[in-house]
Order: C-alpha cells, then structure tokens, then sequence
C-alpha cells in the first residue's frame, strides 16, 4: 500500500524529493529520502505526496504503510 498524505518536499533544481528530517546539533534539516543529502540551496516545505517527481522517491513512498513508515531491510 502506498503512502497518501502531507510529505515534506525537498526542491533541488527542478526535482521535487520527499524529504526526512535529521537533527544536526540542535537544528532540524530535511534531506531527499532517495540519497539523504541536504544542500544549503535546497528549498524545502511540506505539500501532498503526488508532487513528488523523483523516480527513485516514488518507489520509496510506494513502499511505505499508511503512516509513511517504509521498512527497508527486505530489499
């Protein structure tokens, strides 16, 4: 079951990623799901889930639970 709902998006370029948030001493970052790399350049902010246009990050949200938890052991 794929994830429907509010992802934080991460606009690198012209790509939209979905975007996780990491903690770095204090101030919260949010870095692309697909390679976990965060730029100062990076415009970031939440919107639906079918923004996304990242090939790699729409596989990660196909393959998450309805509540955007994505167990990525079982390759």
């Amino acid at each position: 079951m794929a994830f429907k709902g509010l992802v934080n998006i991460v606009k690198r370029k012209k790509i939209l990623h979905c975007g996780i948030k990491h903690s770095l001493g204090g101030v919260v970052k949010i870095a692309s799901a697909c390679n976990n790399t965060w730029t100062i350049d990076d415009v970031t902010y939440e919107a639906d889930y079918s923004e996304v246009t990242c090939k790699r990050c729409i596989r990660i949200l196909e393959q998450a639970d309805e509540d955007g938890k994505v167990n990525r052991c079982g390759r």
